[in-house]
């Protein structure tokens, strides 16, 4: 082969090295971007819609929790309609209300998330058939809190006066309550008040339950999406944590089970109450459908539960025992 087949042989070799390498460069490339697109989609989709799930989940968990116990949860016990939240100041939502009123935001919060994650499936790249099963999980959800009589149509709105536009932002607690305190406002979130208020007193326990159904099976799969821990474990195992040498009868200085929270109380109920009594707390039910609660009638055929016999306690307590 003479000196000229060697370097023309040389050069197409070399050429054809470079444009491999090249393309396998881009393509790599091409990978990474789209690896970042996807976290960056999870982080601003997924991981929200996660964390409230298992935020909502908790504290609806309280609530069964007490009335399974004690018939009641006094803790949100503190108005007998949603129009006595009109009018009211930020020392009633940081206190007596706060049990309620955060109920109510988180619930809006979970709302948010979900009908943004809806609106922008189409542009998430799930794994496998996790394109299908999310929206089917999320639909789910939609109809278990429509059978508490917060209609499909009305959780988006709600959702929607969680945030601020035209950002985005969430609301904090303490800009959403000063929207629970306008009428023309509040009158969205009017239907999970009256739920709320309703399972206070003992009612609505079947359609109480199978919220909690649906919320724990969208949890389980979001765990799944994202390779991550159980969080509605985590969750609960975080509220009733206690430091070593913590006695339950500490001083109610802090927040949560362990700091002078009541049986059937959360952070915000067990906030800056003295002392806590010699009873044992409520034990936090385990994810799941389990503990169900007593099967019976739902005596919620309307949202308007009747009100406690006598007033709301002014301080949030255990019930009598």
């Amino acid at each position: 082969m003479d000196a000229l087949s060697v370097t023309l042989v040389s050069a197409v070799t070399s050429g054809a090295i470079s444009l491999t390498l090249a393309w396998l460069s881009g393509r790599q490339q091409r990978r990474d971007s789209e690896r970042v697109q996807r976290e960056t989609r999870t982080m601003a989709y997924l991981n929200p819609l996660r964390w409230h799930t298992a935020e909502v989940h908790h504290r609806l968990s309280l609530y069964a929790t007490s009335v399974e116990r004690h018939a009641c949860y006094p803790p949100a016990q503190v108005v007998a309609e949603p129009q006595e939240m009109e009018g009211k100041g930020a020392v009633w939502f940081a206190g007596k209300g706060v049990v309620l009123g955060s109920s109510v935001w988180m619930t809006a919060c979970l709302f948010a998330q979900m009908t943004r994650t809806r609106h922008d499936l189409p542009f998430l790249r799930l794994a496998g058939n996790d394109d299908t099963r999310l929206p089917g999980l999320l639909q789910k959800v939609h109809a278990a809190f429509a059978a508490c009589e917060i209609y499909y149509a009305t959780q988006s709105s709600i959702g929607t006066d969680a945030l601020l536009e035209p950002e985005g932002r969430q609301r904090s607690y303490r800009e959403f309550c000063d929207l629970l305190a306008e009428p023309e406002r509040r009158v969205w979130a009017d239907p999970v008040i009256w739920f709320l208020i309703a399972v206070a007193h003992g009612e609505r326990r079947p359609a109480l339950q199978r919220a909690l159904d649906a919320l724990s099976e969208l949890s389980a799969f979001l765990d799944d999406s994202l390779a991550g821990g159980a969080s509605l474990r985590a969750r609960h195992g975080a509220e009733i944590h206690r430091p070593p040498g913590r006695s339950l009868g500490g001083a109610g200085a802090g927040a949560g089970v362990g700091t002078g929270a009541a049986p059937g109380q959360d952070l915000e109920a067990g906030a800056g109450q003295g002392p806590a009594s010699a009873l044992t707390p409520n034990p936090i039910p385990a994810p799941g459908p389990r503990p169900r609660l007593d099967p019976g009638p739902d005596t919620g055929a309307s949202p308007r539960p009747a009100p406690a016999p006598g007033t709301a306690p002014d301080t949030p307590g255990p019930p009598p025992q």
